[in-house]
């Protein structure tokens, strides 16, 4: 499901109009429609977290679903530090080969996500 599909199923669950969220957000109707309808090329990592926070929910619920298995990073610290790896290895092979063809918004959200994900990868000792 695209990010602009997530936007109209989360807004509408919460019983928004586009104008609404526009408000919640700071931005017009007009853009919210766009991001629904896919019109926008990357939204911009301050834009994903506004409109977390006014859908109530996390910025990961923006992100495709994929499975991982925690591996250690450091044969010599395998109880403190940990990395995704991806079941669909093929998936992040696509994600490198594009990266450097991405806007900067779209290599924004990418590196937000990033930082998210090492926030919650860090186990305690």
């Amino acid at each position: 499901m695209s990010i602009g599909n997530k936007i109209r199923q989360r807004r509408k669950e919460l019983g928004l109009t586009q104008a609404e969220l526009g408000k919640r957000v700071h931005k017009s109707s007009q853009v919210i429609s766009n991001w629904e309808r896919g019109y926008t090329t990357g939204i911009a990592a301050d834009d994903l977290q506004q409109l977390s926070a006014a859908l109530d929910t996390d910025m990961r619920f923006f992100v495709p679903a994929t499975q991982y298995t925690l591996v250690p990073m450091a044969m010599d610290r395998p109880e403190t530090s940990y990395v995704r790896e991806s079941a669909t290895d093929s998936r992040l092979e696509s994600l490198i080969a594009a990266y450097p063809h991405l806007d900067e918004k779209s290599k924004d959200i990418i590196e937000a996500i990033v930082k998210l994900s090492d926030n919650k990868l860090k186990l305690p000792t």
